[in-house]
């Protein structure tokens, strides 16, 4: 449940492994014969763009290409961003990972199987699971099995791994950005340690960055994480882990010229801040109980505290507990026939506060769950044919109200070169955000659970030994979904509707000793229909027309390329290209309408169609060079890793800023970021 992250957008809105097909005593044998530490080390981090089981297709990059991504400062997490059918974020909110044009609330992001609130540190820098821990991360974009659930978009899943089994290792990684520490190794025959840390210094960086700004303004951003497992192997046929996982995340900004807001609110008038925490303790559990039976079981706690303000218009506090059980027996009755029965149980209760200058202050104290039982099957009725059908049932305390979920997937294998897939399936989710939409203060506690379907038609081609493709369409709906209401006393409504379909490409030539990258390409339309003008100030509005989602992006261009010089030298580059985000045109700019508030002795702004306009086209290109030697009993890497290298010649537009009277505009974007970074592994 993205409860934390949720809460935090309150006020800002009123503005696993298979199914025992692997004995488990294949990951300790994984961890044993970890790689050594010589300059051609690949570490074994997976990151594919579907599921790796019940599902339709599956893209994977190895460690060492995730390791070489330029612009991502071998963050294997935020590889994520760059593969089809992902948006491009907005400024606001980098960290979102927003899959085939559904909401900013509509994706799940779970570890080991149980969820997390947040996948990024603040703006996007970087995961707030480190990537030196990292085993996979699966991204389930749409049409995924019955496995997850309460969410009608995508789920991305990162997962760990066991500490090396042979012999001690350590690793230290710093970067202008932040620096982090690794140990891992034996403490037994049977039991593997890993412990991994993380501080920011990014600070010093930005307030850099922003000097030569026209805004007067004192940034003070700093982050943490820290990743511990343990891993015990008591028999062939088992493996048990113990994982803690802590983030935080602190961010003020003050601007010494500003007082907005009202004191009573907060005294900080002339500051924005946020403080974010969670943490998670994961048991899991993997057991082989004989041909072809097997469980794996998680069980998690956790703990989230939130607070912050923005100026003195709004301040919120969240804290509570977070208890997680995820179960799953699997059975292979056959070469032709396995099974899948799984438990998905969250609870958290929630004790919250939410100010809003003119409004009363909401304290609560609320239990938010998602309570699922699932079933599927694996037919092959033919050798060429695979067929999961299954059943899916989430219950949402919080609502009093449960769904359903039908869901179909398939696969069938063409010929040497193609497969052939598909997936059609109803999915659903609480009404989101979570907390601020059934708030009875700010929300409407009657709300019901949003309703989507996914279908998803595919084919996977073998260009070559070397060459791969991928072809993916799909059309999704959503339904019910909570939009903010401007009548009945009700601050939201489930009437507003969704549509998104669209075509992803993805051409990627497999890793060689010099060479690595892909080409991604997704035409897409996202769109939203309202019952209800959207906006109080529009110029006009047909109640029932589809309009542009505020995240609909037709076009967007990944090329990805990465070269290896002499053995040594790594040089590589990164060019995204998006179509510009949808806008509504100020009548001012125009030049044909004004508005003057008398009052206030100010002008105010006036809309006109509602984005009926598109900023220019977002172009960006990241770059990095890596030079990696070894000496006194270590591999050493010295990395420039430069994220919008493309500043100074042409930065990409993120929105507008108007002069006084609304009628001239320029636009602002982001900052070019570079992190100059050392590595040792000894």
């Amino acid at each position: 449940m993205r409860i934390a992250y949720c809460l935090v957008a309150i006020p800002l809105l009123l503005a696993a492994p298979a199914m025992g097909d692997t004995p488990r005593s294949a990951e300790r044998d994984t961890a044993a014969a970890a790689p050594d530490t010589s300059t051609h080390r690949v570490e074994e981090i997976i990151v594919t763009g579907s599921p790796l089981e019940q599902q339709v297709t599956r893209q994977e990059l190895s460690g060492e290409e995730i390791r070489q991504l330029p612009g991502f400062g071998g963050d294997a997490i935020k590889s994520v961003q760059a593969l089809p059918g992902v948006a491009r974020p907005a400024l606001a909110d980098q960290g979102a990972v927003v899959v085939r044009g559904s909401g900013r609330f509509d994706t799940r992001y779970f570890l080991e199987g149980v969820d997390i609130p947040l996948l990024f540190h603040y703006g996007g820098v970087k995961s707030t699971y480190n990537s030196l821990s990292l085993s996979s991360v699966d991204l389930y974009p749409g049409g995924y099995g019955t496995r997850y659930g309460g969410c009608v978009g995508g789920v991305v899943e990162v997962k760990g791994r066991p500490g090396r089994a042979d012999r001690w290792r350590r690793v230290i990684d710093t970067s202008l950005l932040d620096a982090s520490v690794l140990a891992e190794g034996p403490l037994g025959d049977d039991v593997s340690l890993l412990f991994n840390a993380r501080r920011s210094y990014a600070g010093a960086v930005l307030d850099a960055a922003l000097s030569d700004d026209d805004v007067e303004m004192a940034v003070v951003p700093y982050y943490w994480d820290l990743v511990g497992r343990l891993d015990w192997w008591p028999g062939a046929d088992d493996h048990l882990f113990l994982t803690v996982f802590a983030a935080k995340d602190r961010l003020e900004l003050i601007f010494p010229d500003e007082s907005e807001g009202s004191s009573d609110v907060t005294e900080a008038t002339d500051a924005i801040d946020m403080d974010i925490y969670f943490d998670r303790f994961i048991l899991g559990w993997d057991r082989d109980f004989g041909p072809g039976l097997s469980n794996e079981l998680r069980a998690g706690y956790g703990h989230s505290k939130d607070r912050g303000h923005v100026f003195g218009f709004f301040r919120f506090r969240s804290e509570f507990p977070m208890y997680t059980v995820r179960d799953e027996l699997a059975w292979r009755a056959s070469d032709r026939v396995r099974a899948r029965l799984g438990l998905d149980m969250t609870w958290a209760p929630v004790d919250y506060e939410v100010e809003v200058v003119g409004w009363r202050a909401s304290l609560e104290k609320m239990t938010f769950s998602d309570h699922a039982a699932y079933a599927n099957v694996e037919l092959r009725p033919h050798d060429r044919l695979t067929l999961t059908p299954g059943l899916r049932h989430d219950h949402y305390r919080h609502l009093d109200e449960g769904a359903t979920s039908l869901r179909l997937a398939g696969r069938y294998v063409l010929d040497d070169d193609h497969v052939l897939t598909a997936s059609v399936g109803t999915y659903n989710q609480g009404p989101q955000p979570i907390g601020h939409s059934t708030d009875p203060i700010y929300g409407n506690p009657a709300l019901p659970p949003t309703l989507a379907t996914h279908v998803v038609l595919g084919d996977e081609w073998r260009v070559s030994r070397r060459l791969s493709a991928s072809f993916e369409a799909y059309y999704n709906t959503q339904e019910r979904i909570p939009v903010l209401a401007d009548s009945l006393d009700l601050n939201f409504l489930p009437d507003a509707e969704g549509r998104m379909y669209g075509l992803e490409m993805m051409l990627r030539f497999n890793p060689t000793d010099r060479f690595f990258g892909w080409l991604a390409y997704s035409l897409s339309r996202s769109e939203r229909r309202y019952a209800r003008r959207p906006s109080v100030d529009l110029e006009d509005w047909s109640p029932g027309d589809w309009v542009p989602y505020e995240l609909d992006q037709t076009h967007h261009l990944e090329a990805v390329g990465s070269w290896t010089l002499g053995g040594s030298w790594t040089v590589g580059g990164r060019l995204q290209y998006v179509s510009g985000n949808p806008s509504t045109p100020l009548r001012s700019y125009a030049g044909d309408y004004y508005e003057f508030d008398g009052d206030t002795g100010s002008y105010v702004p006036a809309a006109g169609s509602y984005l009926s306009e598109r900023l220019d086209p977002y172009v960006r290109l990241d770059t990095r060079v890596e030079r990696r030697f070894g000496g006194w009993g270590a591999d050493w890497s010295l990395y420039l890793d430069v994220q919008n290298a493309n500043y100074f010649v042409y930065n990409s537009p993120e929105g507008y800023v108007y002069n006084y009277d609304f009628s001239k505009r320029k636009t602002y974007g982001w900052i070019i970021l570079p992190a100059l970074g050392l590595k040792v592994d000894f």
